[in-house]
Order: C-alpha cells, then sequence, then structure tokens
C-alpha cells in the first residue's frame, strides 16, 4: 500500500489532541446551557461577553413581567400576612379589655335560687334602685357595706316569693301600682282618686327615676315586686307573734370597757336609794342612751335573745338570776360589741307587746322562716374581690351620695348549707 505523502495529512482542529473523557464532560455540562457558540480561544470569549450583555438588555416579554410579579407577589406575603397579624392583635387589646369590664362580668352569676338564677348586672341594678331611693332622701349611701347586703336580700327576696304560695300570699297588680306610686312619693294617690293630671305626673316621676337609675320598666317593677312579696310574707309570720306575752322593764348603762370597779359603785349608789336614770345619765357612754336615761323599755322574750336568760332566768328553786331592782354583772351588749349593766325594773307575766319590740318578733320570725326555708332550697352566693370591685365601679359611677369604703376580703364562692350557714360552694 502506498504511503500519502505527510503534506496531505489534513490538520488536526484545534483540541482534537483533548482526552475524550473531558470532551464528553465538557459536551454534558454546556447542554442545558443557552445556545451560545462556545469558542475555546480568547477572540470567542469576548463575543460570548457580548452576546450575554445583549441579551440582558433586550425588554422583557409580557409573560416574563407577570412572571416577576407574580413571583415578588410570592415572596412579598409572608410580610403581607405578618403585618396583618400585628394590627389585628393590637386591635383585640382594646375589643377584649371591653369585653371582658363591660360584656361579660354583667351575665355571670351572683346568686341563685333553686333554678332562679341573678346575674353580676341584676345586683348593680338592685344596688342602683335601693342607692337612689336612699340618695332622695339625703341618705349617705355606703357600697362597700351594701354588697353583700344586696346578695343576702336578694336570695332572700326571692325565697319569700317562691315560698309565698304555701303561706297563701300573694301580690296583686293593683298593690304593685299602689306600692310604685308610694315609693315615687304619690301614696297617696289610689285607684278611686287618681286623675288624668295626676296620672301623667306619676308617669314623669317614674321616667325620670328609671333614667337615674338605668333601669327598664320591667326591671323596676319586679324588684318592686320581689320587695312587697317579702313584706306581706313578713306581716303573714305575724300572725303567729303572740301579742301578749311575758316582759320586763329594762335599763342600761353603757360601759367605756370591761370595768367591774365601775359596776360595783353604781350597784351601791342603786342600794343607796338612787335613781337608774340619773346613774345613766352620769355614767353612759353612750350618748343615746344617756338621752333616754338608759330606758330600754318593755321587753318580751326574743328581742334581745343573747340577754334573755338575764332578762328572765331562773335558778332550780325558780329564783329570779337578776333579781328586780339590782344591778347585773357587767355583760357583753349584742350589737355594738360594747360591754355594760342591766337593771330591771319590773316583770309582768302577760302584758301586750309595745309596737317597737314586736316588729323586731316580725323580723325574727322572718329570718326563722327564712332558715327554715333553705332548708328546702338550694341557695348560692357568688362573692370574691374581683366581682365586689367589678360591682362597686359600676355603682360608684351612677351615684350621687358615697363615702369610700374597704374592699371586702376574698371569700370565694360560697352557699348557705342546710343549718343556714355559709360554706364553699363546691363543699358538703
Amino acid at each position: 500500500m502506498s504511503e500519502r505523502p505527510e503534506s496531505e495529512l489534513p490538520e488536526p482542529e484545534s483540541g482534537d489532541d483533548q482526552d475524550p473523557q473531558e470532551s464528553s464532560a465538557d459536551e454534558a455540562g454546556h447542554a442545558d446551557a443557552p445556545e451560545l457558540s462556545i469558542a475555546r480561544d480568547a477572540g470567542d470569549s469576548e463575543d460570548v461577553v457580548l452576546e450575554s450583555a445583549s441579551a440582558s438588555a433586550r425588554p422583557l416579554s409580557r409573560r416574563e413581567i407577570m412572571a416577576e410579579m407574580a413571583e415578588q407577589s410570592r415572596r412579598n406575603k409572608p410580610f403581607v400576612l405578618a403585618g396583618v397579624l400585628i394590627i389585628l392583635g393590637l386591635a383585640a387589646i382594646p375589643a377584649y379589655a371591653f369585653i371582658n369590664e363591660f360584656v361579660l362580668p354583667p351575665r355571670e352569676r351572683a346568686v341563685s335560687v333553686e333554678d332562679r338564677t341573678y346575674t353580676r348586672g341584676d345586683v348593680v341594678d338592685f344596688i342602683r334602685f335601693h342607692q337612689r331611693l336612699s340618695e332622695e332622701t339625703g341618705q349617705v349611701f355606703s357600697v362597700g357595706a351594701s354588697l353583700f347586703d344586696a346578695l343576702q336580700t336578694i336570695s332572700e327576696n326571692e325565697m319569700a316569693f317562691q315560698g309565698a304560695p304555701g303561706l297563701g300570699v300573694s301580690v296583686t297588680e293593683s298593690e304593685l301600682d299602689q306600692e310604685v306610686r308610694r315609693l315615687l312619693g304619690y301614696g297617696y294617690a289610689t285607684a278611686e282618686n287618681l286623675t288624668s293630671e295626676l296620672e301623667t305626673q306619676i308617669k314623669e316621676a317614674q321616667f325620670t327615676f328609671l333614667n337615674n337609675v338605668s333601669l327598664t320598666e320591667d326591671t323596676y317593677r319586679d324588684i318592686v315586686r320581689k320587695d312587697l312579696f317579702r313584706s306581706k310574707v313578713r306581716d303573714r309570720l305575724a300572725d303567729d307573734v303572740e301579742r301578749i306575752q311575758e316582759q320586763v322593764h329594762v335599763f342600761r348603762i353603757i360601759l367605756e370597757d370591761f370595768d367591774e370597779d365601775l359596776r360595783n359603785r353604781i350597784s351601791q349608789r342603786i342600794k343607796a336609794g338612787e335613781n337608774i336614770s340619773d346613774l345613766a345619765l352620769e355614767y353612759s357612754v353612750d350618748g343615746e342612751v344617756r338621752r333616754n336615761g338608759g330606758d330600754e323599755g318593755w321587753l318580751p322574750r326574743g328581742v334581745i335573745p343573747e340577754l334573755d336568760v338575764v332578762f328572765f332566768g331562773v335558778d332550780d328553786a325558780g329564783e329570779r338570776l337578776l333579781p328586780i331592782g339590782q344591778i347585773s354583772e357587767v355583760v357583753r351588749i349584742p350589737g355594738d360589741n360594747s360591754f355594760g349593766v342591766i337593771y330591771i325594773d319590773e316583770y309582768a307575766s302577760a302584758r301586750p307587746v309595745d309596737p317597737a319590740p314586736f316588729e323586731i318578733l316580725k323580723d325574727r320570725a322572718l329570718r326563722d322562716w327564712f332558715e327554715e326555708t333553705r332548708l328546702q332550697l338550694e341557695v348560692v352566693l357568688n362573692l370574691d374581690s374581683k366581682i365586689a370591685d367589678w360591682v362597686n365601679r359600676q355603682v360608684r359611677s351612677s351615684s350621687v351620695l358615697l363615702t369610700p369604703t374597704p374592699d371586702p376580703a376574698d371569700s370565694g364562692q360560697f352557699r348557705l348549707d342546710q343549718f343556714g350557714q355559709f360554706v364553699p360552694a363546691t363543699g358538703p
């Protein structure tokens, strides 16, 4: 075979002596690159730079612009969401405070008797009602002192309402209307003498009263109705109180403290024949006692039950423990947490009860009835410092005459047990 001349052999292209594996790698590496002719020499590299700059300077198509905007929106979405959440969080703070102060508390239970529930808002309405009645007569209204009394009275009024049928007690609409007129200062106006002009005046007075205490007419009439039931139950129970009873004529002298030496001096002067009223005026530290000469009047059993043993007590031989005309030992006087001495001037085995002590006996009969009724009904009172603070704030906002009172201690939720004592509502 003849040999070709060396001059006729084709010259190898630049890079033909490159390793085959490297060539394959280069081809694979540039398979996905833009359609650019990448040269191996320096001149071709400059062409690549110019061609790339030209491509980046060309206008974007509408599709590319939309795609870029969508991508930018996607990247901004977390920041927008975070901003919305911050705004909602800031707006939720006053909303939560408003709901926590004005929406939820008025609906929370404060008193319940069986299935009848009174909320905090009902307690505020009840206190405002009695607060306004007090202020219109010029009396100072103490919020703190009235709060527990309000819960107690609400529960007792409801017990009177629920227990009235068993006593044969009812309240008619005409009786309710008359009581409403009386509370408004028109007690002289009856169904028989009620003129259209007078009725207009009463309606205007009622409108003013309700506006002052922020009550609806239905709420106002319900409060008056329950109060009226309580009063009529009390009158009904009074029918069972004896009008003629054993009684003693009582004098007392209030001492500054437990002073036996002073008691002995008073006793010596009594035995010497001095008048008990004069001694009361001289020694008593209580102004009211001094004004009436220590005379408490005729008292039957039960008016001051803690002192019944002093008034009526006898020994095994039937002799009085405190003889007529003598001074007692120093005793604690119920109600005002003071000390004093008792003097019995007279004794009567049967005597009509005077009006003032008879009213006390009626109150005691009503209290006894409430204690008996509590054995049959489930009564719950809910009072703690948080509730007291909230109720006080609502009541103070509408009060004209108020005195500052300390906040009640936190006593938690409690109820009346079968013995008429307050115990935790969750207790036995």
